[in-house]
Protein backbone atom coordinates (compact mmCIF):
# COMPACT_ATOMS: atom_id res chain seq x y z
CA UNK A 1 0.00 0.00 0.00
CA UNK A 2 2.87 2.38 0.70
CA UNK A 3 4.19 1.92 -2.83
CA UNK A 4 0.74 2.55 -4.28
CA UNK A 5 0.32 5.77 -2.33
CA UNK A 6 3.77 7.01 -3.36
CA UNK A 7 3.08 6.42 -7.05
CA UNK A 8 -0.34 7.93 -6.71
CA UNK A 9 1.04 11.15 -5.26
CA UNK A 10 3.33 11.42 -8.27
CA UNK A 11 0.43 11.21 -10.71
CA UNK A 12 -2.01 13.97 -11.58
CA UNK A 13 -4.64 11.30 -12.27
CA UNK A 14 -4.92 10.06 -8.65
CA UNK A 15 -7.09 11.34 -5.83
CA UNK A 16 -5.90 12.30 -2.38
CA UNK A 17 -6.70 9.06 -0.52
CA UNK A 18 -4.43 6.99 -2.75
CA UNK A 19 -7.21 5.34 -4.76
CA UNK A 20 -6.63 5.42 -8.51
CA UNK A 21 -9.21 7.50 -10.35
CA UNK A 22 -11.74 5.80 -12.63
CA UNK A 23 -10.88 5.48 -16.33
CA UNK A 24 -12.78 7.54 -18.88
CA UNK A 25 -14.97 4.45 -19.48
CA UNK A 26 -15.59 3.86 -15.71
CA UNK A 27 -14.20 1.04 -13.60
CA UNK A 28 -16.73 -1.44 -14.97
CA UNK A 29 -16.22 -0.32 -18.58
CA UNK A 30 -19.96 0.32 -18.96
CA UNK A 31 -19.49 3.94 -20.05
CA UNK A 32 -18.57 4.34 -23.76
CA UNK A 33 -15.20 5.73 -24.74
CA UNK A 34 -15.86 9.47 -25.28
CA UNK A 35 -17.23 9.93 -28.79
CA UNK A 36 -17.31 6.19 -29.56
CA UNK A 37 -20.15 4.53 -31.49
CA UNK A 38 -21.56 0.99 -31.65
CA UNK A 39 -20.19 0.40 -28.15
CA UNK A 40 -20.73 -2.93 -26.39
CA UNK A 41 -19.56 -3.63 -22.83
CA UNK A 42 -18.83 -7.11 -21.53
CA UNK A 43 -18.50 -8.67 -18.09
CA UNK A 44 -17.49 -12.17 -17.08
CA UNK A 45 -18.06 -13.95 -13.80
CA UNK A 46 -14.75 -15.79 -14.05
CA UNK A 47 -11.93 -13.47 -15.10
CA UNK A 48 -8.96 -14.83 -17.02
CA UNK A 49 -5.86 -13.49 -18.74
CA UNK A 50 -7.64 -13.63 -22.07
CA UNK A 51 -10.89 -12.18 -20.75
CA UNK A 52 -10.49 -9.87 -17.74
CA UNK A 53 -13.57 -9.09 -15.69
CA UNK A 54 -14.62 -6.13 -17.86
CA UNK A 55 -13.94 -5.09 -21.42
CA UNK A 56 -15.46 -2.93 -24.12
CA UNK A 57 -15.44 -2.69 -27.89
CA UNK A 58 -16.71 -0.10 -30.36
CA UNK A 59 -15.70 2.33 -33.07
CA UNK A 60 -13.68 5.49 -32.50
CA UNK A 61 -12.14 7.92 -34.99
CA UNK A 62 -13.03 5.63 -37.90
CA UNK A 63 -11.37 2.56 -36.33
CA UNK A 64 -12.49 -0.38 -34.19
CA UNK A 65 -11.15 -0.79 -30.65
CA UNK A 66 -11.20 -3.26 -27.80
CA UNK A 67 -10.06 -2.29 -24.31
CA UNK A 68 -9.80 -4.50 -21.24
CA UNK A 69 -9.85 -3.89 -17.49
CA UNK A 70 -6.27 -5.17 -17.18
CA UNK A 71 -5.02 -2.16 -19.18
CA UNK A 72 -4.66 -3.91 -22.51
CA UNK A 73 -6.30 -2.94 -25.77
CA UNK A 74 -6.15 -3.19 -29.53
CA UNK A 75 -7.05 -0.90 -32.43
CA UNK A 76 -7.86 -2.25 -35.91
CA UNK A 77 -9.42 -0.89 -39.12
CA UNK A 78 -12.57 -3.00 -38.46
CA UNK A 79 -13.44 -6.11 -36.49
CA UNK A 80 -13.11 -8.23 -39.62
CA UNK A 81 -10.17 -6.50 -41.33
CA UNK A 82 -6.72 -7.51 -40.13
CA UNK A 83 -4.60 -5.36 -42.48
CA UNK A 84 -2.94 -3.77 -39.48
CA UNK A 85 -3.37 -3.50 -35.73
CA UNK A 86 -1.96 -1.61 -32.77
CA UNK A 87 -1.83 -3.55 -29.53
CA UNK A 88 -1.37 -1.62 -26.31
CA UNK A 89 -0.48 -2.57 -22.77
CA UNK A 90 -0.86 0.16 -20.16
CA UNK A 91 0.21 0.19 -16.52
CA UNK A 92 -2.04 2.47 -14.52
CA UNK A 93 0.45 2.65 -11.65
CA UNK A 94 3.47 3.82 -13.63
CA UNK A 95 1.30 5.73 -16.12
CA UNK A 96 3.15 4.08 -19.01
CA UNK A 97 1.75 2.43 -22.14
CA UNK A 98 3.60 0.14 -24.53
CA UNK A 99 2.35 0.04 -28.12
CA UNK A 100 3.01 -2.77 -30.58
CA UNK A 101 1.97 -1.92 -34.16
CA UNK A 102 1.56 -4.70 -36.71
CA UNK A 103 1.40 -4.04 -40.44
CA UNK A 104 1.33 -0.39 -41.47
CA UNK A 105 -1.24 1.52 -39.40
CA UNK A 106 -1.98 5.05 -40.63
CA UNK A 107 -0.70 8.02 -38.67
CA UNK A 108 -4.19 8.90 -37.46
CA UNK A 109 -4.61 5.37 -36.05
CA UNK A 110 -1.35 5.76 -34.15
CA UNK A 111 -2.63 9.02 -32.68
CA UNK A 112 -6.00 7.49 -31.74
CA UNK A 113 -4.25 4.53 -30.08
CA UNK A 114 -2.27 6.99 -27.99
CA UNK A 115 -5.47 8.64 -26.77
CA UNK A 116 -7.02 5.24 -25.96
CA UNK A 117 -3.89 4.46 -23.97
CA UNK A 118 -4.35 7.69 -22.01
CA UNK A 119 -7.84 6.51 -21.11
CA UNK A 120 -6.48 3.18 -19.87
CA UNK A 121 -4.04 4.90 -17.49
CA UNK A 122 -6.89 6.98 -16.06
CA UNK A 123 -6.04 10.24 -17.83
CA UNK A 124 -8.70 12.89 -18.30
CA UNK A 125 -9.76 12.08 -21.88
CA UNK A 126 -12.64 13.86 -23.62
CA UNK A 127 -14.36 13.43 -26.97
CA UNK A 128 -12.42 16.21 -28.69
CA UNK A 129 -9.17 14.34 -28.00
CA UNK A 130 -10.27 11.73 -30.54
CA UNK A 131 -11.13 14.28 -33.23
CA UNK A 132 -8.67 14.89 -36.08
CA UNK A 133 -6.40 17.91 -35.61
CA UNK A 134 -7.70 21.08 -37.18
CA UNK A 135 -6.39 21.70 -40.68
CA UNK A 136 -5.22 25.29 -41.30
CA UNK A 137 -7.42 27.15 -43.74
CA UNK A 138 -5.80 27.65 -47.15
CA UNK A 139 -4.50 31.09 -47.92
CA UNK A 140 -6.48 33.25 -50.32
CA UNK A 141 -5.48 32.84 -53.94
CA UNK A 142 -3.54 35.99 -54.74
CA UNK A 143 -2.33 34.82 -58.15
CA UNK A 144 -5.05 36.82 -59.93
CA UNK A 145 -4.09 39.97 -58.06
CA UNK A 146 -0.42 39.42 -58.87
CA UNK A 147 -1.26 38.90 -62.55
CA UNK A 148 -2.88 42.35 -62.62
CA UNK A 149 0.29 44.07 -61.45
CA UNK A 150 2.42 45.75 -64.12
CA UNK A 151 5.79 44.21 -64.93
CA UNK A 152 7.52 47.35 -63.75
CA UNK A 153 6.26 50.31 -61.81
CA UNK A 154 7.02 53.76 -63.23
CA UNK A 155 9.90 55.56 -61.60
CA UNK A 156 8.72 58.86 -60.16
CA UNK A 157 10.58 62.02 -61.03
CA UNK A 158 12.65 63.03 -58.05
CA UNK A 159 14.10 66.48 -57.71
CA UNK A 160 17.88 66.33 -57.32
CA UNK A 161 19.18 66.72 -53.81
CA UNK A 162 22.29 68.50 -55.03
CA UNK A 163 23.52 70.13 -58.25
CA UNK A 164 24.43 67.68 -61.00
CA UNK A 165 25.09 67.45 -64.71
CA UNK A 166 24.96 70.76 -66.56
CA UNK A 167 24.60 72.66 -63.29
CA UNK A 168 28.25 71.83 -62.58
CA UNK A 169 29.62 72.63 -66.04
CA UNK A 170 31.07 76.05 -66.89
CA UNK A 171 32.56 75.48 -70.36
CA UNK A 172 31.58 77.96 -73.07
CA UNK A 173 31.05 75.72 -76.12
CA UNK A 174 28.81 72.70 -76.59
CA UNK A 175 31.81 70.57 -77.55
CA UNK A 176 33.67 71.46 -74.36
CA UNK A 177 30.49 70.92 -72.30
CA UNK A 178 30.14 67.46 -73.83
CA UNK A 179 33.76 66.62 -73.02
CA UNK A 180 33.29 67.79 -69.43
CA UNK A 181 30.16 65.66 -69.01
CA UNK A 182 31.92 62.62 -70.47
CA UNK A 183 34.64 63.07 -67.87
CA UNK A 184 32.02 63.45 -65.11
CA UNK A 185 30.34 60.14 -66.00
CA UNK A 186 33.62 58.23 -65.95
CA UNK A 187 35.05 58.37 -69.48
CA UNK A 188 38.26 60.00 -70.68
CA UNK A 189 37.54 62.40 -73.56
CA UNK A 190 41.07 63.80 -73.51
CA UNK A 191 41.72 67.51 -72.95
CA UNK A 192 38.65 69.70 -72.33
CA UNK A 193 39.48 71.90 -75.31
CA UNK A 194 36.30 71.85 -77.40
CA UNK A 195 38.02 69.79 -80.11
CA UNK A 196 36.26 66.47 -80.83
CA UNK A 197 39.22 64.27 -81.52
CA UNK A 198 39.67 60.47 -81.47
CA UNK A 199 39.76 60.30 -77.65
CA UNK A 200 36.46 62.15 -77.36
CA UNK A 201 34.75 59.82 -79.82
CA UNK A 202 36.32 56.80 -78.10
CA UNK A 203 34.84 58.02 -74.82
CA UNK A 204 31.45 58.32 -76.52
CA UNK A 205 31.71 54.63 -77.52
CA UNK A 206 30.92 53.78 -73.90
CA UNK A 207 27.43 55.29 -74.18
CA UNK A 208 26.31 55.41 -77.81
CA UNK A 209 26.06 52.55 -80.29
CA UNK A 210 27.06 54.73 -83.23
CA UNK A 211 30.14 56.05 -81.46
CA UNK A 212 28.58 59.48 -81.48
CA UNK A 213 29.30 60.09 -85.14
CA UNK A 214 25.60 60.20 -86.03
CA UNK A 215 24.42 61.77 -82.77
CA UNK A 216 24.10 65.51 -82.42
CA UNK A 217 26.12 67.29 -79.78
CA UNK A 218 22.92 68.62 -78.20
CA UNK A 219 21.49 65.09 -77.84
CA UNK A 220 24.75 63.82 -76.36
CA UNK A 221 24.79 66.63 -73.82
CA UNK A 222 21.17 65.95 -72.84
CA UNK A 223 21.80 62.23 -72.34
CA UNK A 224 25.05 62.73 -70.43
CA UNK A 225 23.42 65.35 -68.21
CA UNK A 226 20.60 62.91 -67.35
CA UNK A 227 23.05 60.04 -66.79
CA UNK A 228 25.20 62.03 -64.39
CA UNK A 229 22.21 63.23 -62.37
CA UNK A 230 20.88 59.67 -62.07
CA UNK A 231 24.23 58.48 -60.76
CA UNK A 232 24.59 61.10 -58.07
CA UNK A 233 21.06 60.86 -56.67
Amino acid sequence: MKRLITLCLMSQFCIANGVIASPCVSDTFDRPLPGATDVVSFVTDVASVQFPAFWQQGNIGGFTYKIFANGEGVLRPTLAAQDWSIEMSCDRLTQVCDFNPEGAPPDEAVRIAGVVGQCLIRADVVETDFMPPAVPEPMDDVSADIADLPDALPTPDIAPNSPCGLALVGEATDEAVMQRLLLMVGSDPGPIDGFLGPKTFAAMDDFFEDSGWNTSTTDVITLLDKLHCERVQ
